[in-house]
């Protein structure tokens, strides 16, 4: 399959604003005082971020309070992210594609000099039976947009799919099990909770858990269900549009397991930051502080904030969304950039952790993950953070067991991180474009131009100038390196699937 390369000026837009909290060096002159940057030739100037906290001896407040303070410090950030995007041929679509109920491309990153990433297509029957059917332990994380008809038929289509396949290989499983066992007479069928696969929901806070595992033994109807979550005022996105997902949940007996932020944790860091949850409290969400506040020091995650977080406060300003914190409740004034950032990594966290636990709990198991597709684009959110509980997991595992022998090294050889793997459903170009960007592009809120998608964000370390040459041009991971959009994109042909 021919490679369907990027065009180095992948972000075609000058003169796109994104509000700052600093003024920001720009090619030499100064950002004006209005605190706005301005994106010039596919390049964001970040804003410094010198993180604070370097003991590991803090409490969980004070790591998260220093990490957001951070985060708005003052000074020019020498991390520069330059997006990189596909120029993909008439090839990215067959006729015959289009006659399938959807298209799979797998996101070929590149943090060479080229910086050249590419998507090529892959057989959805390769990707639903090589892919995504995994018998092992992990995530596959489902980005979805809240209000998408199709983006949840294609989560209902994988679900039952990946369950079909994980059942029937077990039966097969137990049946050579039948030959090799003399004691067994005939192949043991394996029930539906015996094959360790799960739903992860953003769409449920973690305090309604009960009501799930009610609905999904036929305890409760799904009008009970509803209440019991409080779904019209608590998620508010038509469940209609999930019902196929729910319905397959409790047909095939998978338990859905809670994933979000309870709302009146969150409403309180919103209004307070993080002082104002109990101690106990954060440590329900945030198990491993040290990892927790380790993910933020990165040059990549300051990348990443400028690119996916800072704009995303801004549109949720323009459209008046900082007032509002607990439904109903309206504030005189809008929330600060600190206690939305904290709201953000703390949602982020609690999905990915309790993601975590569950695999961690079940070792053989599967969970699909059904979150928004801003939560697992660019990595630095529950993808990223998912990778860095297990891999924290499996190096004290490896630490524990190992005597003088590099731990690291035991991980690599061992190859048994599970699996995490993150699925864009119908993205367009404004989930690969800071939060409202495009809005003046034609088909910019279309699936149907992955090729006009930024693929990968590219960034300097802090010690790189971004004005010297070869420097810029990232040769290896010692400069910089790249956050892909996400492992694979899914674009639906037809409206079912």
């Amino acid at each position: 399959m021919s490679k369907m390369h990027n065009t180095k000026s992948s972000f075609g837009v000058s003169g796109i604003l994104i509000r700052s909290l600093a003024s920001l060096s720009i090619g030499g002159t100064l950002a004006s005082s209005s605190m706005s940057s301005r994106i010039d030739a596919g390049m964001i100037h970040t804003r410094r971020v010198s993180l604070a906290f370097q003991s590991t001896h803090h409490s969980r407040r004070d790591l998260i309070e220093n990490m957001a303070q951070s985060i708005i410090g003052a000074g020019m950030l020498s991390t520069t992210t330059i997006p990189n995007g596909a120029s993909a041929t008439s090839e990215t679509q067959t006729r015959g594609d289009m006659m399938k109920p959807y298209s799979v491309y797998q996101i070929i990153p590149d943090a060479s000099a080229e910086l050249s990433p590419y998507i090529k297509p892959v057989e959805s029957w390769n990707f639903v039976h090589h892919n995504l059917m995994q018998e092992g332990a992990g995530v596959i994380w489902l980005g979805e947009h809240h209000n998408s008809a199709r983006d949840h038929d294609l989560q209902a289509h994988f679900i039952q799919n990946i369950y079909n396949l994980r059942l029937e290989a077990m039966n097969k499983a137990n049946k050579r099990n039948r030959y090799t066992n003399k004691r067994s007479t005939q192949a043991v069928p394996v029930e539906p909770e015996q094959h360790k696969m799960s739903i992860g929901l953003e769409q449920i806070q973690l305090q309604f858990q009960p009501a799930l595992d009610a609905f999904v033994a036929g305890n409760i109807s799904e009008e009970q269900m509803l209440e019991q979550t409080q779904w019209s005022t608590r998620w508010t996105w038509p469940y209609e549009n999930y019902r196929p997902v729910f319905d397959l949940a409790r047909q095939l007996n998978i338990p859905l397991v809670a994933l979000n932020v309870n709302g009146e944790d969150l409403a309180k860091v919103k209004v307070g930051g993080i002082r104002g949850l109990e101690k106990s409290t954060i440590k329900r969400y945030i198990k491993n502080p040290v990892v927790f506040s380790e993910f933020t020091r990165s040059t990549s995650y300051k990348a990443y904030c400028a690119y996916v977080i800072e704009p995303c406060y801004e549109l949720h300003k323009e459209m008046g969304m900082l007032k509002t914190n607990i439904p109903g409740q309206i504030e005189e004034s809008d929330m600060s950039f600190i206690n939305f950032f904290t709201g953000r990594i703390l949602w982020d966290e609690s999905m990915a952790g309790n993601a975590f636990e569950w695999t961690k709990k079940n070792e053989d198991g599967i969970m699909i993950g059904l979150v928004g597709a801003d939560h697992i684009k660019f990595e630095k959110g529950v993808v990223g953070r998912y990778q860095k509980m297990v891999e924290a997991e499996a190096l004290k595992k490896s630490s524990a067991s190992s005597v003088g022998a590099d731990a690291h090294t035991n991980i690599a050889l061992q190859g048994t991180l599970p699996i995490n793997i993150s699925v864009l459903l119908n993205p367009t170009l404004i989930d690969s474009r800071p939060s409202g960007s495009v809005s003046t592009y034609m088909n910019a809120d279309s699936s149907e131009f992955p090729d006009r998608m930024t693929l990968q964000l590219s960034y300097l370390k802090d010690d790189i100038s971004p004005w010297s040459g070869e420097e810029r041009e990232l040769p290896s991971s010692t400069t910089g390196g790249v956050l892909p959009l996400a492992d694979y994109i899914v674009i639906s042909n037809t409206m079912k699937v």
